[in-house]
């Protein structure tokens, strides 16, 4: 193997990675130490990089990059890799009309300390720490020299997100630009590999989009204001992700919120860190349920907090409670509590518990809608008292518009030209003559929109 180095970059913290889009938005599912050893290889990849070198990883590299702790080291870097090289992108095109998928395998071969040497003193390992890694040369049109169509991110932006929630991301970064992006539901299973584990459209967008959003606008350069369902009948088909680019101090919040309070990736009991972190926290919690009374063993459990939620393991915990009292457990409790988690269990008591939070999320949403039509039917009135003429300079725009079929109804219907009493009568006109009116002076709304955006993205963070 070709001697590998440390790249040194003098960019002011930023590490780029580079992405072909159509790798972006193909098939494959990474746990959360899969995702962040192939960040760090792509990390290494310069602009003008023809060929794939032998990339360096450090382990104390990647421990101050996603800002952790550790008391397991370097295995888990160890066993990322060894589960890359078995792993492949399955990317999806379409020729004469016909979809296929071809698929690329990731890594042609890595080099590693071996397994139990970590357990050596420090000194003797501490230069031994790392993986050397070669990528398939198959993998270059998605990674190298990249012209067109590719996604390009600060590394900064992801570095304390979940597995799901980079996706998502990324998927959002392809259309920064725009400010919105529509992902078919079908499409986004599919390239998270979910499979059968959300069935429901409810619990893909509980347990996979709600938490996805409130980690994005927590930690990352974009704010994701809405998420509008789709449907077609009564079915949601698709997402669309209305969002914004952060700025200024809203962004240097973020970058101190990604670069404090370490994550802690799995502990001896004499080495945590004397600030508990959130998976410190949440092995604490749920320690005397899913250690003490089921019997699930602490590294199965520090694994599952790699990839589950509080809520998720509340909903597991209760469930499985329920499911011991009621003796519907034959074989293992431990067994049924980590499929209740993965499975997503629930019973009468969980649905009937989902419900009235949903109607209680709906009521406060109507809440703020109501509140939001107020406040602009009164900033109406103010800028009508102002400009009296821009009634009319509204109702003029709307028929040079799609709207005008709709006014073209009204007048057959009445046969007559409508006047603008007509427009203040009728709730359909009256409601696109002030959403006209908004348009026409939108500096003027400014501060009633993003109230309702900043509420309405508490209140989704609030419901997670």
């Amino acid at each position: 193997m070709a001697q590998a180095k440390r790249r040194k970059r003098n960019n002011k913290g930023i590490v780029l990675i580079k992405k072909a889009n159509n790798l972006i938005e193909s098939r494959y599912k990474f746990d959360i130490w899969e995702t962040r050893f192939f960040l760090s290889v792509l990390g290494q990849i310069r602009r003008d990089d023809q060929e794939f070198e032998v990339y360096r990883i450090w382990y104390k590299d990647v421990i101050k990059t996603f800002n952790l702790k550790s008391g397991d080291s370097y295995r888990f870097l160890r066993e990322a890799a060894q589960s890359l090289m078995g792993k492949s992108f399955f990317v999806s095109y379409e020729t004469e009309g016909v979809k296929r998928e071809k698929q690329y395998h990731i890594l042609r071969e890595i080099d590693y300390m071996k397994e139990g040497e970590e357990e050596k003193s420090r000194k003797k390992i501490e230069n031994h720490e790392y993986i050397d890694v070669t990528v398939e040369q198959k993998m270059r049109p998605f990674l190298l020299q990249l012209q067109k169509n590719f996604t390009a991110y600060d590394l900064r932006n992801i570095v304390r997100l979940g597995v799901y929630p980079i996706r998502v991301y990324e998927l959002l970064k392809q259309y920064e630009t725009i400010g919105k992006r529509q992902l078919e539901v079908e499409d986004m299973k599919r390239m998270f590999e979910v499979g059968d584990r959300y069935k429901l459209f409810g619990d893909f967008f509980r347990w996979v989009v709600k938490p996805s959003v409130k980690e994005i606008n927590k930690y990352t350069d974009i704010t994701i204001t809405d998420v509008e369902k789709v449907k077609a009948g009564r079915r949601v088909v698709a997402l669309n992700f209305i969002f914004t680019t952060k700025q200024g101090a809203e962004l240097r919040k973020v970058r101190q919120a990604s670069t404090t309070n370490q994550l802690e990736i799995g502990f001896k009991a004499d080495e945590r860190s004397p600030k508990e972190t959130e998976k410190d926290r949440l092995f604490n919690q749920f320690h005397p349920d899913v250690i003490q009374r089921f019997g699930v063993t602490p590294s199965v459990f520090l694994g599952l907090l790699e990839d589950y939620n509080e809520e998720q393991i509340n909903q597991a915990v209760r469930v499985t409670n329920r499911a011991k009292y009621n003796k519907q457990i034959k074989n293992s409790i431990a067994g049924f509590f980590i499929h209740a988690l993965k499975n997503g269990y629930t019973d009468e008591k969980e649905e009937a518990l989902r419900k009235k939070t949903e109607e209680e999320y709906k009521k406060k949403l109507r809440r703020l809608k109501e509140d939001k039509a107020a406040r602009i039917n009164e900033r109406i009135k103010e800028i009508t008292e102002e400009q009296p003429d821009i009634t009319s300079k509204a109702i003029e725009e709307l028929k040079e518009g799609p709207t005008l079929v709709i006014i073209e109804e009204k007048e057959q219907s009445l046969k007559r030209p409508l006047e603008v009493e007509d427009y203040r009568q009728d709730r359909i006109l009256r409601e696109m003559v002030k959403s006209k009116i908004v348009d026409l002076a939108k500096d003027r709304f400014e501060d009633i929109l993003a109230s309702f955006e900043s509420q309405k993205a508490q209140l989704d963070a609030s419901d997670n």
